[in-house]
């Protein structure tokens, strides 16, 4: 199995109004979070935008969750210019919503994205580096996403 690890500082946080309005698909998200690396642009026409190494999405409970998405680059221009990821989504239950903020707000950056690279749906999830003050916790424990 083949791990693909990504390193990100920032987040952006949207959490969408009317989660339980009927117009909504059970495919709509009810929040994501963006996840930033320093530095990353890409040019655009009119203009330098920031996007994001990945996402992380939050569905219902009681829908069903789509499966993780990992889309590379093939051409090797794009792959040169913009490295090999193009989209990565990781899709939990809104449930785990807390976990996942709490990991950000109280972990030390840089934060890591892990992601198999060698299936259609790939695991992946959350990975922090940070200090282990004692011996009983556990470090780089990770937060999986179906």
């Amino acid at each position: 199995m083949n791990l693909l690890k990504l390193k990100f500082t920032r987040y952006n946080l949207y959490y969408y109004a009317n989660a339980n309005d009927k117009e909504r698909k059970p495919s709509d998200c009810i929040a994501k979070i963006n996840c930033h690396s320093d530095g990353q642009k890409l040019e655009k026409i009119g203009g330098i935008i920031v996007t994001p190494v990945f996402s992380i999405k939050f569905f219902k409970n009681d829908s069903e969750i789509p499966p993780n998405e990992l889309k590379l680059h093939k051409r090797k221009d794009d792959i040169e210019k913009y490295g090999p990821v193009r989209k990565i989504n990781l899709h939990y239950p809104i449930s785990q919503f807390n976990d996942i903020i709490s990991i950000l707000r109280h972990e030390k950056e840089p934060f890591y994205l892990f992601i198999e690279e060698d299936k259609d749906s790939p695991k992946g999830g959350l990975l922090t580096e940070g200090p282990v003050e004692d011996d009983n916790e556990y470090k780089n424990v990770p937060i999986y996403s179906r």
